[in-house]
């Protein structure tokens, strides 16, 4: 249990190194992530306690709701930092995207799981922490969207078999917004509101992240920008390719006009501990799409009908580079057709 809380404030740790040392130090997040992460998996075994051993308690919470204040003294000393005029801008962008680390792997994950919850204080405080990325719009996207078409070409978070990361990350960027934007139209429609309306959530989060970037000129000028835009940058494709790996070449069937059933079939679990210590078990997605208001301790850690070849941080750089990606993937999926 201590590892929920111990795990993504070690990342948050090393994001900040970078800033309280000097900014060759900020390539220790990518080092945790990408080297010490998949070597830990590799000694540790899969998640495996049966659903009946599963328990929440206060700390769970405590694990999640701390990450916000960790996000924010990340940018607010980072602001801090690069408002320094002996900080070039280049400097500023490995800060910015070092930060982006932990935003990305913590901040993002950590607002997925709020999202989804009934206390409308916890949502609030995702949708908080999606902003901090640039990102609010995703809280539309993912509960009214992608949770009811995933695994259909109607979803822009669901990769296509074949689509390499670099084509469905602009194609998903682009239809995410237009997607949340139509979403949100329709809702306002039903209660007899105009679109260009106070009460219009999109406008809301463009006129905060708006206003966060705006604060970052004010306090530090153009690297108080490039900061802030490298961190936004760097945690918006990381969850885009989480996106990306949790889903790809999986797709349901439509007959007489309707799609199956979600199984899971139509999603990639991961029981690697560590990946899923870090991301308060992102990894057990296929229960996730199947019971979404679950809080992350639930999820089951059974073994589920198709799992990822390696934990994300394997997965991750695998995406980056289309032909090992095809190459391995493509052939899980031919795989699927026995079973």
């Amino acid at each position: 249990m201590i590892f929920y809380l111990v795990t993504p404030l070690i990342l948050i740790l090393s994001s900040s190194l970078g800033l309280i040392i000097n900014p060759s130090w900020s390539i220790s997040p990518f080092i945790w992530v990408f080297v010490l992460v998949p070597i830990i998996d590799l000694l540790l075994p899969y998640l495996n306690k049966d659903d009946l051993e599963l328990k929440e308690n206060v700390f769970h919470n405590f694990s999640i709701l701390i990450v916000l204040p960790c996000i924010l003294f990340l940018i607010i000393f980072g602001l801090y930092i690069v408002s320094n005029p002996n900080i070039t801008i280049l400097a500023a962008t490995a800060l910015g995207a070092a930060v982006g680390m932990s935003g990305g792997s913590i901040g993002i994950t950590t607002a997925h799981e709020l999202i989804h919850r009934q206390n409308k204080f916890m949502r609030g405080i995702g949708v908080f922490l999606l902003v901090l990325c640039c990102y609010g719009h995703f809280r539309i996207e993912h509960i009214y969207g992608h949770h009811r078409k995933v695994a259909t070409k109607e979803d822009p978070a669901t990769a296509r078999r074949g689509e390499n990361f670099y084509f469905y990350f602009i194609r998903c960027v682009i239809n995410s917004v237009i997607s949340s934007w139509k979403i949100e139209k329709n809702i306002l429609e039903r209660k007899n509101i105009k679109t260009l309306n106070l009460q219009n959530r999109m406008i809301h989060y463009f006129v905060l992240e708006f206003i966060f970037l705006l604060i970052a000129y004010l306090v530090a000028g153009i690297n108080g920008l490039v900061f802030v835009i490298f961190h936004s940058f760097v945690s918006i494709i990381l969850l885009e390719i989480v996106n990306y790996i949790q889903h790809y070449g999986l797709e349901r069937k439509k007959e007489n006009g309707r799609y199956e059933r979600f199984t899971d079939l139509h999603s990639w679990n991961s029981r690697h501990i560590s990946a899923n210590w870090s991301t308060f078990n992102l990894g057990l997605h296929a229960e996730h799409h199947q019971s979404a208001s679950k809080p992350y301790p639930l999820l089951s850690q059974e073994e589920k009908a198709i799992e990822m070849p390696a934990n994300y941080s394997v997965m991750l750089v695998m995406a980056l580079i289309p032909p090992l990606w095809f190459f391995i993937m493509d052939r899980k999926i031919d795989n699927l057709k026995t079973i």
